[in-house]
């Protein structure tokens, strides 16, 4: 009986959706979910009141507001067409996670024309805060241009 109960808890929980803080592979989730749907807001939601974010194209920003002023402007100049990480890796180390890897963002100018693509890194740090996972830390880069042009397959 009790096997029975535990099995039907078991298959209840897969059937509801993580909610967007859960867990750190579900805060990257709703993440790139707010990416790919151009959302701001969505993505400013991720972080944390106090969070520190290094974006492309800018020093450094500080909290929710910051981060949706920065995808905001690049918003009114692209739409993502299509947003995909690769060579991911997670550490948890108790209430802290730690991620890092690359990703790829094909957008097309607003104004017309062919859709850019960029191929970049991250780091991020995320923190369970009142019960919800929100990032603290986050630093994208695109290597320099003349970077892009040696064989990145060498590990360097």
């Amino acid at each position: 009986m009790r096997s029975r109960f535990a099995l039907a808890g078991w298959l209840l929980a897969l059937s509801v959706p993580l909610q967007a803080n859960d867990s750190p592979l579900a805060l990257q989730q709703a993440f790139m979910s707010a990416l790919r749907a151009n959302d701001a807001a969505g993505l400013a939601a991720c972080y944390a009141d106090d969070a520190v974010n290094f974006p492309v194209g800018s020093m450094m920003g500080r909290g929710p507001a910051s981060v949706e002023e920065t995808w905001s402007g690049f918003f009114a100049a692209y739409r993502v067409e299509q947003a995909s990480l690769a060579e991911e890796h997670l550490e948890m180390h108790g209430d802290t996670a730690i991620a890092w890897g690359l990703f790829t963002i094909l957008a097309r100018p607003i104004d017309g024309g062919e859709p850019v693509a960029m191929h970049g890194r991250y780091m991020d740090v995320a923190r369970k805060l009142g019960g919800r996972w929100l990032y603290v830390a986050d630093h994208a880069s695109l290597p320099a241009i003349a970077a892009e042009a040696e064989d990145a397959g060498d590990g360097q």
